[in-house]
């Protein structure tokens, strides 16, 4: 860097060849480790189970977006529930997770948007004018006892169903999420959004997230009532009983296990509990009470 004298007298400062050159190589070394580790995380998307994938990302985006404090959560979309279950975060205490999930949830500022089911990533001072979240209750309650402030969220979803969240927060001392930052941010959930609508096009619920089913979905194309219907079976709950928990009834039952039949290509249990082992590997009682 040099000094000269301007026509005006006032000194100027100017960065020399060598320098400026240093620095466009510092800028370069930056934007292609943030391409290095932007493209780690979209491997992952594409290659790792399900119920993990909102987390790790959300670990992985930890390298390129800094933040406080994170949550994922997924969201039902099966006939009986339709909200956001499995709030987990790796950053923040379980207790005030907790609450969140419980209750705050229900009063967050942002769930009208959520619930939209559009596929998109959004700073919460996108839709919200600061003083209106400074006088939040949930600010105040929940958002003040973590030290944060702002927030961006990721809405996986297509076709109007919501498939689940990615909330990155942070404390006003660190600042509001750049344009940059989005940008990374939505490329990422673009990502997302597409591996959730080639694996489950119905969208999710709490049955599919008990265990990696990503190759049973996708070989057999079960729709999500179907899932809750096999997994109960796999896991050795009769017939009767299965029918009372999802409120359908007998014959309702008996058409869904003959369309999960037809799907998987077997015509008795015995031949459901092999295949189904066959393709994902899990576990359970032998086979359901048939009568």
């Amino acid at each position: 860097m040099i000094f000269s004298q301007g026509a005006d007298g006032c000194g100027l400062l100017r960065w020399t060849q060598n320098e400026c050159t240093l620095i466009a190589s510092e800028v370069l070394h930056m934007d292609e480790d943030i391409r290095r580790k932007q493209n780690d995380i979209i491997i992952g998307i594409y290659t790792a189970p399900v119920e993990d994938l909102l987390i790790d990302c959300c670990e992985g985006l930890r390298e390129i977006i800094p933040f406080d404090h994170s949550y994922t959560a997924f969201n039902d979309q099966s006939d009986r529930f339709k909200a956001a279950f499995n709030y987990q975060s790796t950053d923040t205490d379980e207790e005030l997770t907790a609450l969140y999930a419980d209750y705050y949830h229900t009063i967050d500022y942002l769930s009208w948007f959520y619930n939209q089911g559009i596929p998109a990533t959004v700073r919460s001072t996108d839709l919200i004018h600061p003083d209106v979240i400074e006088k939040s209750r949930i600010h105040q309650e929940w958002e003040n006892r973590l030290g944060i402030f702002y927030t961006a969220t990721a809405c996986v979803a297509t076709d109007n169903i919501l498939f689940g969240t990615i909330s990155l927060m942070r404390s006003k001392e660190q600042g509001n999420f750049s344009d940059e930052e989005m940008r990374v941010f939505d490329e990422i959930n673009e990502h997302l959004c597409n591996r959730f609508r080639l694996t489950y096009p119905n969208g999710v619920n709490r049955f599919m997230m008990d265990c990696n089913v990503d190759r049973i979905i996708a070989a057999y194309s079960l729709t999500p009532r179907e899932w809750e219907v096999s997994s109960l079976l796999v896991k050795g709950v009769s017939r009767a009983e299965i029918a009372d928990r999802l409120s359908i009834s007998k014959n309702t039952l008996k058409h869904h296990i003959a369309n999960i039949y037809r799907k998987m290509h077997v015509s008795n249990a015995m031949q459901f509990f092999a295949a189904f082992n066959r393709v994902g590997n899990i576990g359970g009682s032998s086979r359901g009470d048939e009568k």
